[in-house]
């Protein structure tokens, strides 16, 4: 009996300490289940608002606030929309319109890699900043009866942008539009060879921005698990990237992200 009555008095003090904690932390959400805006008075607590004291928050390692809906600060993935770009979409648009003379024995341009760091910070709720860097290489070839030309493109892309997500609740994933500027730096190592004037070399550098929107979906798988923390991996598909291009003018790519990472 006397051990059950120290338990009661031990839980009763804990409890004093735990709620005279929370009177020193008023801006501190403990569970968010979105509800109700009254307001609850007791002798210790003035204006405490109930959405303030029921909610599912989780702690933001390192801070000293809490966030309504905190699932993870980072991500880091590798994006493979740039690999379809550059050895399937581009090569195959290419082809079509640069038809090679017949007899030729390569095609006008062969893409042959290509890939995509893609990086996001989170800053508000449904708010990250976007930055990616990447590179693809692609060659080129055209032949007629005079002459042939033959190059190879190392071409190495960035971006830096926002994306704004449009969900029902307060974290960063569904569909988002992304604005974003960014640019990508050509490097062409190439031959003109005519039987009137020989072999030339024709090199250049070139170096291409642009101001894009980008829309697309992050799909966090592991939510339908109902894990919403720690390190857990997303997808992330972008079905247009559309904007304008200081060389090209008008840039579209059509799946310019499809991209693979982890949540942390």
């Amino acid at each position: 009996m006397k051990r059950l009555l120290n338990i009661i008095i031990l839980t009763l003090i804990f409890s004093g300490i735990s709620f005279a904690q929370s009177n020193f932390m008023p801006n501190y959400d403990i569970i968010d289940i979105k509800p109700i805006d009254t307001n609850i008075h007791v002798p210790f607590l003035t204006n405490l608002q109930t959405n303030r004291i029921f909610s599912n928050s989780i702690f933001i390692p390192g801070t000293n606030i809490y966030n309504g809906d905190f699932t993870h600060k980072h991500s880091l993935g590798v994006d493979f929309g740039t690999t379809i770009f550059a050895t399937l979409m581009a090569p195959y648009l290419f082809n079509l319109v640069y038809e090679q003379p017949d007899g030729a024995e390569r095609k006008a341009l062969d893409g042959r890699f290509g890939f995509r760091f893609v990086y996001t910070l989170r800053l508000l709720d449904k708010m990250e900043l976007d930055a990616t860097f990447g590179m693809y290489f692609i060659n080129t070839y055209y032949r007629n009866a005079i002459s042939y030309y033959s190059g190879s493109v190392y071409a190495f892309p960035f971006s830096l942008g926002v994306r704004f997500y449009f969900n029902k609740g307060n974290n960063p994933t569904g569909f988002f539009l992304l604005p974003k500027l960014g640019g990508t730096f050509f490097k062409t190592k190439a031959n003109l060879y005519s039987t009137a004037s020989g072999t030339e070399n024709k090199d250049t550098f070139v170096f291409d921005r642009y101001l894009a929107l980008e829309m697309g979906f992050r799909i966090d798988i592991s939510r339908t698990l109902g894990i919403t923390s720690g390190v857990r991996p997303f997808i992330d598909i972008s079905i247009m990237d559309i904007g304008v291009s200081y060389v090209y003018l008008l840039r579209f790519v059509p799946l310019s992200r499809f991209s693979i990472g982890i949540l942390f």
